[in-house]
């Protein structure tokens, strides 16, 4: 597997050897991280061609966490969607076709989602990236990636999309809201966030690489019943002190904000993130997130 020193990845790591798999983690070479004795480890550059040779052969199949979270938007896609396409040469030189993806709830088309999210839900099409930023682009490509070799059949896919992953260690998660000092500022405190815990999370991915039915399948990875945004935010850090920001006004500002500085700057225009409605969008939109999918699929 890729990304096995990651937040995520040291979860997944845990919960393949519960259950009784061997494990081969490829990490990158400048990767502190320590893993279990029994894991057989391999240091490499996914973004140099055939970095991947000697840690996919003989292997059954490849859980594919990593991915380029920070750096330049030329930095995150190299990490991400050329990472992508030399681990699939390399699977494809060692005749291992079997897969799960890590992609991303940021890979939808936030400004037309509606209510309910689940599987369905329209993606981003020609996400630009100032518009999205430099991780949903990279997500959005490294999908493509790995389904236009699927459709050639050189894969069985699977293509998992967490939500916000929470835990020890990232207690509040980004589309809780804005921290300013001491003060939360939770936008749409009445809506439910995607939310899914490490481990949960971490023991679907296990759950997929054994799952025959799993082979093709794209899921969300969501947790049932999320609490409200406003609760979420009391119990993840108990010290913040509450704001409610509805969601409706904060994207109206936004938009002005947006339409104003487009107005007086033209395309030398370069807000932050938060005042780009789209991305605001992305981050915080209020959804009811679906497991349909993931019990039908995963039991």
């Amino acid at each position: 597997m890729t990304g096995a020193s990651g937040f995520l990845g040291a979860r997944v790591v845990d919960a393949l050897m519960r259950r009784g798999h061997d494990v081969r983690a490829l990490v990158r070479t400048s990767s502190g991280t320590t893993l279990p004795d029994a894991v057989e480890v391999h240091r490499a550059d996914l973004r140099e061609p055939g970095a991947a040779d000697e840690a996919v052969r003989g292997v059954d199949a490849v859980v594919h966490l990593a991915a380029q979270v920070q750096g330049s938007e030329e930095a995150r896609f190299a990490g991400t969607v050329v990472a992508t396409e030399n681990l699939l040469a390399s699977m494809s030189a060692a005749g291992v076709s079997r897969l799960v993806l890590a992609s991303s709830y940021s890979v939808y088309d936030w400004s037309l989602v509606r209510g309910e999210l689940d599987e369905r839900a329209p993606l981003e099409s020609e996400p630009a990236l100032y518009e999205r930023d430099g991780y949903a682009v990279a997500k959005v490509w490294q999908e493509r990636v790995a389904r236009r070799a699927a459709d050639r059949g050189e894969l069985s896919l699977t293509v998992l999309r967490p939500g916000y992953i929470w835990g020890s260690g990232n207690e509040l998660v980004d589309g809780a809201g804005l921290r300013v000092g001491r003060v939360q500022l939770v936008i749409g405190p009445l809506g439910t966030l995607p939310l899914t815990r490490v481990e949960n999370c971490a023991d679907r991915f296990a759950a997929a690489v054994e799952s025959e039915e799993a082979a093709g399948a794209t899921l969300n990875v969501v947790d049932p019943s999320p609490p409200r945004t406003w609760r979420y935010v009391a119990v993840a850090d108990p010290d913040a002190l509450r704001v409610p920001v509805p969601y409706g006004l904060a994207l109206a500002v936004v938009r002005a904000v947006h339409a104003v500085a487009r107005l007086l700057l033209g395309e030398r225009m370069r807000l932050p993130s938060v005042f780009v409605p789209r991305r605001f969008e992305a981050r915080f939109k209020p959804v009811k997130p679906s497991t349909a999918g993931l019990d039908r699929v995963l039991h």
